[in-house]
């Protein structure tokens, strides 16, 4: 079997490929020995006995896992292959019917003695239920809720279900418009790391304008994929809906791209978190004096990321309490650490057992 350090050279190599590297930022070797030491105490901890307190202990990797993964972004999945090869494990992805592009030529990509640890079909058979000793699965809850069912009692069941984020703007709007445009405008908005809305200390309209005209210079150097028609339809009846309600009520407001559903902006007096239809569509709302998951509403619950501007380590301990997983600048929401604990877990940590001596 090839060495803990021998896989790490190999990933490394293919973290660098530019369709991995634009999904997973820059990763060296040096990064995932550090990885592991973080989360199993030694880099060498798959390989041998290594001190624990006063007694051996050695991580024992699944054999094989079963990834179960959406079509939004190649993004988690990737991240969930370079989890499993970094283990050591056999991987088999099932991935959607429309498939992965990127991920696809990742997974090509791989020199043979990783490739050979990984499948990916567009149907799970019964045997791969049988033999995952783990199962990861990345969809929507009623998704994840359906194959948990499916799991069997002695199977590592980690889940991925709905997730949502936001961003947070406390003073710099200028700058905090730019970062924000960027989070929003990545990869459609379609990861559970896209901010669906930014809240703002002080004069939100003012800094909807701000972030308007941001979505629309960010749109014309990196314009967005194309869409469905119910996509598109999902735009159209937001802005139709919207204008309706502004005629209404004047604290709603909009911006738009000209001609095109390229970006959207509302803002609103509403504190309520909730999901936009996607593909760069963002609410800015005020700020509430009191920021609790009380106020924000029954999305609280899914948070994923919170991204806030200025950035400090005290403003992001004062919101700590907030149900969010993970804090971070504005502008980096998108970018989260290889270190990161995805949704709470430990990643590697959560998959693997232990052998004790003593």
């Amino acid at each position: 079997m090839i060495s803990t350090h021998d896989r790490i050279q190999l990933l490394a190599e293919v973290c660098a490929l530019p369709s991995a590297a634009k999904w997973l930022g820059n990763i060296t070797a040096q990064d995932l020995h550090a990885w592991l030491e973080a989360e199993l105490g030694s880099d060498a901890a798959l390989d041998d006995f290594q001190a624990h307190g006063p007694i051996q202990s050695k991580a024992i990797a699944p054999t094989h896992i079963l990834h179960i993964v959406s079509g939004n972004t190649p993004h988690a999945a990737l991240q969930s292959l370079i989890r499993g090869l970094l283990l050591g494990s056999s991987n088999t992805f099932k991935i959607p019917s429309a498939g992965l592009a990127d991920f696809s030529e990742c997974v090509s990509a791989l020199p043979d003695a990783l490739n050979n640890l990984v499948r990916l079909t567009q149907s799970i058979e019964q045997h791969h239920w049988q033999q995952a000793d783990a199962v990861i699965a990345i969809g929507s809850d009623e998704a994840v809720a359906d194959i948990h069912q499916k799991t069997l009692p002695h199977q590592t069941f980690i889940a991925h279900g709905h997730k949502i984020s936001m961003g947070i703007v406390y003073d710099d709007f200028k700058e905090a418009a730019r970062l924000a445009a960027r989070d929003v405008s990545l990869y459609n908005q379609r990861g559970c790391l896209s901010p669906h809305a930014i809240y703002v200390k002080g004069e939100s309209d003012s800094f909807a304008e701000l972030l308007a005209q941001e979505m629309k210079i960010f749109a014309q150097h990196h314009p967005p994929e194309p869409i469905s028609l119910s996509e598109a339809g999902l735009v159209r009846n937001l802005r139709e809906t919207t204008c309706f309600r502004s005629a209404n009520d004047p604290s709603i407001r909009i911006w738009q791209s000209n001609d095109s559903l390229d970006w959207t902006v509302i803002a609103e007096s509403s504190p309520l978190l909730k999901l936009s239809c996607l593909n760069r569509c963002v609410y800015v709302k005020p700020l509430p004096s009191s920021l609790s998951s009380s106020a924000l509403g029954a999305e609280a619950q899914h948070l994923s990321t919170i991204a806030i501007h200025p950035f400090s380590n005290a403003t992001a301990n004062s919101l700590s309490d907030l149900p969010a997983h993970r804090i971070c600048p504005l502008g980096m929401s998108q970018q989260p650490s290889l270190f990161w604990h995805h949704d709470g877990f430990a990643p590697l940590a959560s998959l693997v057992k232990w052998t004790d001596i003593g």
